[in-house]
């Protein structure tokens, strides 16, 4: 008798909200969900993640009373069911396919973006750019990304044109089950529990011909890239940022050894206006660990701006 997998409470209507729409001649998935008023609810993935990523989060903000309102969620180019531009993945092009996005769907009125890891950096310099559209930032675990260093310029150069010579064809990530690829989850996030663990995996794997699954996520991604993260261009991006921000860290988080805490306080002050939270027990994927207690504290945030709004 087979073995029944265990389940994680998710907004079911948003996972079944999936849409695709075509933006500058490739295949844009996103979700979209809930009444058109107030200001918008955009939520923006990691690397290698997807949309389907937040629909804990999403039935725990509902259990919370905060989701009156519409929720757009892409799937970045490359990622779920969202085209694959493997030659195309440079940064400045995820704020140019949210800017994209929100203008094929005649969003007009600023939305609050809600963006965890790399999708919380294309949220806070995407606010620094058009301040205007944007009424509200909440950054999980994110503005974390370690600064370059100039000098090492030409090896990232000449490691990415290794790269492009010895690997054009990048292999597919191959799983033999769901719970093949849930129990490699569980070594690189520990602190997610089973239930967690089996829901990601399932949302980011694809079935494939012969009967395996294929991680959706483009293998391109993690070629390496010849620029690096320049921090004090994205400083002079947060300081536009007009909006109220919040932080939410997971005092876990691998990502606490990436930056030291007197530099992501430096980055913080930036922001004009902002609040900052460390959830001690959570790890990088703390809106999926525990999506009951970042919820409620999202709520409290939301209900401030749309008392300004």
């Amino acid at each position: 008798m087979a073995t029944e997998q265990p389940t994680l409470a998710v907004h079911r209507g948003f996972l079944a909200s999936l849409q695709r729409v075509c933006l500058a001649g490739r295949t844009q998935a996103y979700r979209r969900t809930g009444p058109q008023r107030g200001p918008a609810l955009v939520l923006l993935h990691g690397l290698m993640d997807n949309s389907a990523g937040f629909a804990p989060l999403l039935a725990a903000l509902e259990s919370n009373g905060v989701l009156d309102r519409e929720v757009i969620a892409p799937d970045w180019r490359g990622h779920g069911d969202s085209e694959a531009t493997p030659g195309a993945y440079w940064f400045p092009n995820y704020l140019a396919d949210l800017e994209a996005l929100l203008d094929a769907l005649g969003v007009t009125e600023p939305v609050i973006l809600v963006g965890h890891s790399m999708g919380g950096q294309v949220a806070s310099l995407y606010a620094g750019a058009r301040p205007r559209r944007v009424a509200g930032l909440i950054a999980l675990d994110s503005l974390n990304v370690p600064d370059s260093d100039p000098d090492q310029a030409p090896k990232r150069y000449g490691d990415w044109l290794d790269t492009l010579a010895d690997g054009a064809l990048a292999s597919e990530r191959l799983y033999d089950s769901v719970a093949d690829l849930a129990t490699r989850l569980a070594r690189r996030y520990p602190e997610l529990s089973s239930p967690a663990r089996h829901y990601l995996a399932a949302s980011w794997l694809r079935p494939t011909a012969d009967g395996r699954q294929r991680l959706c996520a483009d293998p391109a991604h993690s070629r390496r890239m010849p620029y690096g993260f320049r921090a004090a261009e994205a400083a002079a991006m947060w300081r536009e940022v007009r909006c109220p921000v919040f932080c939410i860290d997971g005092g876990r988080s691998p990502a606490t050894v990436f930056v030291d805490a007197d530099t992501l306080a430096a980055r913080r002050s930036c922001f004009a206006d902002i609040e900052h939270l460390t959830l001690s027990e959570c790890g990088h994927m703390l809106h999926v660990q525990d999506a009951a207690e970042v919820a409620a504290r999202m709520a409290a945030f939301l209900h401030r701006i749309d008392g300004r709004t």
